[in-house]
């Protein structure tokens, strides 16, 4: 099993749409994935105590279970639609992981 994770950045004024996000392009990028998406979520930043703000603004994870499988659907050509619309909605630059789900 793998994850497949999206970090943004909470930075000082940045511009991001949460329930845009949360509840349209992360299940549309899920059903793009297609049955090698298993699951995914999606998680917004909260206040710790003592912090001025969270590290991140959204955190969205997508467990799959093949790597060469995932590989190829980010050459396919919705991708390119799906990416436009993930890049158009904020002005943050997001952290993309790949892991290994180990246990």
């Amino acid at each position: 099993m793998y994850c497949a994770t999206v970090l943004y950045p909470n930075n000082e004024g940045a511009l991001f749409d949460f329930e845009y996000y949360s509840a349209t392009l992360a299940p549309e990028y899920a059903a793009f994935l297609g049955s090698n998406c298993v699951k995914f979520e999606v998680r917004k930043g909260l206040v710790t105590p003592g912090e001025p703000r969270a590290r991140f603004i959204c955190i969205a994870s997508y467990w799959i279970e093949s790597r060469e499988r995932y590989g190829v659907s980010l050459g396919e050509p919705g991708m390119q639609e799906i990416m436009r619309k993930f890049s158009s909605f904020t002005d943050i630059e997001p952290i993309r992981q790949l892991d290994e789900v180990v246990k």
